[in-house]
């Protein structure tokens, strides 16, 4: 199934206009006979920019007229501009050869001009046409060139758009690691406002996800992808998210319903008039029909879609009609032959003459992800024709092909991609305001000791003239040094709290991901994703929380079970929980600090059942109202009074959270005046905390 990537162009744009009513009152103002043709000039390039994703046609009208305007006026700068968004607009008609013809002028003005930005931003659209046209190799040596430049100028946008669409170069090479190192590279640097680039990322790493198996994950980025484009108006990528949830739909077996998906992709398509698209819709249909057995419809829409790439000279995608149609025409049943140049007779010949056109190809290409399926039909078809020779060869050059993408070390890389993304990102926010918080401390303790002497200074010059003042000045000055230095020493504190809080991801993490290997080496991949599920959404509820004084009861309660969750599984159900809250509380009202029951639940997880070989571990949660405050109870059936080990001993490091816990506590009733206090203590079985703290709502 021929998926849909997302590319970017870099245009020159001075204002955004999203919405066709705008368009339309833009088009109102600039047919006015009083406005100046620099004016004029500039408006019909912002029309020609804003039509690029809605309709490349009137695009291309706007860009001419434009052009034109600018060859009368002599005013290379727009020419420039204007051929730029030419060749953006032909791009979006899938028509490479007249948009490469356009950035080359482009390219050639900016150069003339010493435009250092108009150049890097042409060379990264030429970079596109070179995907276009499957010469990968320029491709990525284009776009490398351009985040240079762009790099050298300080220009970030430039940087993430080129890191965008070079992710989509190594998702055509089948390195799915390497394309999702790049995109997440992009998303990094990426501003939150730029909305419409993030639906053009969803996109595409939901094509990595569905091309590792993971379709679920895929499934869920395109829909984010195509509610975005929905809201920005943006046709070409509500057409190219649409494709891809029927790829999935298909592969998740649900083929009538994919149907409905690339048809309307393909009205979408039809309309803008993108012929690249309009092929990729044709050949999803064609594959559809096929496995439900509608040959007829299945033959037609591919060579419909040939018709279409041979207008683009798209040899990759050339490559996969030409196979295609060789595994229709091989999978035709005899007694259904509806063709006259196809017979019971010649079928298989003519099935194994389009799979190696489609072969040939594909290898002149470089598009290494469909060697895969070609290296496979060609098996199958030379089986149906008794040659098993050939198909035990090529059926070894396709499972070759298939370990070399797909094997342990790669899909660890993609792991270990996804969750340096997640966790570095926060652990370099929190790393910095760590560091900013010392700095500032010791530069203020500096000055204040700076004060100090000089104040001293003051005051033994003019001790016999000004005695009383200066006494009296001391003791005021001591009275505000002390307050200061209370207040840093709290903010240090605070600080110091946080840093230590986020220790928890090492340590979590490793034993975690460590289970979710285990899995995968076991080969249980649904056991691996519900844990790996699971943990991810703790994880991020951390990183989002840590930073916060307080979040609400049921916030915190959330990332508790969750965490009970994973340790039950992890310990194969040496223990349940049961969480018991008055129905007077309201946990959305009730603010806490973040997880500042889990040391406890942690200590009875790790002292009380970790070796516990007996009955059933139990951890009861109690949640009750009291006066005016809340009561927490932490409970379990633990070893209680037969530990050997006294509770407050550290061992294995696993009483320090507790320790930790209760400097927090400690710190809250200093800060707020509050009085939270806690009590624990071994029963006969098992061992009991309790936990007062004021409600804050």
């Amino acid at each position: 199934m021929k998926q849909i990537v997302f590319l970017v162009c870099l245009l020159p744009s001075f204002w955004s206009f999203g919405q066709r009513a705008a368009l339309d009152s833009l088009q109102r103002i600039v047919q006015g006979k009083a406005i100046p043709d620099s004016t004029r000039i500039m408006l019909w390039n912002e029309m020609a920019y804003a039509y690029y994703g809605i309709l490349p046609d009137s695009g291309i009208h706007y860009a001419q007229m434009a052009r034109d305007l600018a060859e009368k006026l002599a005013d290379d700068h727009y020419l420039a501009v204007s051929w730029n968004n030419l060749g953006s607009n032909y791009w979006a008609k899938g028509e490479d050869s007249l948009a490469l013809k356009a950035y080359s002028e482009a390219m050639r003005l900016h150069t003339s001009l010493n435009n250092s930005l108009g150049a890097a931003k042409t060379l990264s659209n030429m970079a596109l046409i070179q995907y276009n046209l499957s010469d990968f190799i320029s491709a990525i040596q284009s776009h490398e060139e351009a985040i240079s430049r762009f790099e050298a100028i300080d220009h970030l946008q430039g940087v993430y758009y080129n890191l965008s669409n070079l992710g989509v170069v190594y998702l055509s090479l089948a390195d799915y690691p390497k394309a999702l190192e790049v995109f997440l590279n992009a998303l990094r640097l990426m501003p939150e406002e730029e909305k419409l680039l993030q639906a053009n990322l969803a996109t595409n790493i939901g094509l990595v996800y569905k091309n590792t198996g993971e379709l679920d994950t895929a499934m869920n980025y395109q829909q984010k992808a195509y509610e975005w484009f929905e809201k920005a108006g943006n046709q070409q990528g509500k057409a190219n998210a649409l494709g891809n949830m029927g790829i999935i739909l298909n592969e998740m077996m649900e083929p009538e319903q994919a149907l409905g998906y690339f048809k309307k992709s393909l009205s979408i398509n039809q309309e803008i008039g993108n012929h690249r698209r309009i092929g990729s819709d044709l050949t999803n249909l064609g594959k559809v029909y096929l496995n439900l057995g509608k040959y007829e419809a299945a033959y037609r829409a591919h060579s419909q879609a040939i018709e279409a790439y041979e207008q683009t000279n798209d040899l990759e995608n050339r490559a996969v009609n030409f196979h295609l149609m060789g595994n229709l025409v091989a999978a035709m049943p005899p007694e259904f032959l509806p063709f006259e140049s196809i017979t019971a007779g010649n079928r298989i010949k003519k099935a194994l003459a389009w799979q190696e056109k489609g072969r040939d190809m594909a290898l002149r290409s470089g598009a290494k992800s469909l060697l895969q399926d070609v290296y496979l039909g060609l098996s199958n078809t030379y089986a149906l024709q008794g040659n098993f020779e050939a198909a035990l060869s090529w059926h070894k050059a396709y499972l070759a092909f298939r370990d070399s993408i797909f094997n342990n070390e790669k899909q660890k890389e993609l792991l270990l991609q996804q969750s340096r993304f997640e966790f570095e990102k926060k652990e370099a926010l929190l790393e910095a305001s760590h560091e900013k918080a010392l700095a500032l401390g010791q530069a203020a303790m500096e000055e204040q000791a700076y004060k100090k002497q000089l104040i001293a200074g003051v005051f033994a010059f003019f001790v016999f003239f000004f005695l009383v003042v200066a006494i009296l000045y001391k003791k005021k000055r001591d009275a505000r040094e002390r307050e200061q230095q209370a207040a840093l020493k709290q903010k240090i504190a605070e600080t110091e709290m946080k840093w230590l809080k986020a220790q928890l991801n090492p340590h979590f993490i490793f034993n975690s991901l460590n289970a979710i290997s285990d899995f995968i080496l076991k080969h249980d991949p649904i056991t691996a994703d519900y844990y790996l599920g699971k943990f991810a959404k703790l994880m991020r509820m951390i990183l989002e929380k840590s930073g916060e004084q307080t979040i609400s009861l049921k916030e915190d309660l959330q990332m508790l079970e969750i965490y009970m969750q994973l340790e039950a599984f992890r310990f194969n159900g040496k223990f349940t929980y049961h969480i018991d809250m008055d129905a007077g509380i309201d946990p959305d009202h009730i603010q806490v600090p973040p997880l500042l029951l889990q040391p406890y639940v942690e200590n009875s997880i790790w002292h009380g059942f970790s070796s516990k070989d007996e009955t059933p571990g139990e951890i009861r949660l109690c949640i009750r109202k009291s006066g005016n405050g809340i009561t927490f109870i932490v409970e379990d059936n633990g070893k209680g009074n037969s530990s050997s080990s006294p509770f407050y001993k550290i061992k294995n490091g696993h009483s320090v959270g507790m320790r930790l816990t209760e400097d927090r506590i400690a710190l809250w009733n200093q800060s707020r005046a509050a009085k939270a206090r806690v009590q624990h203590g071994a029963l006969e079985i098992g061992y009991r905390v309790e936990l007062e703290l004021p409600e804050l709502c």
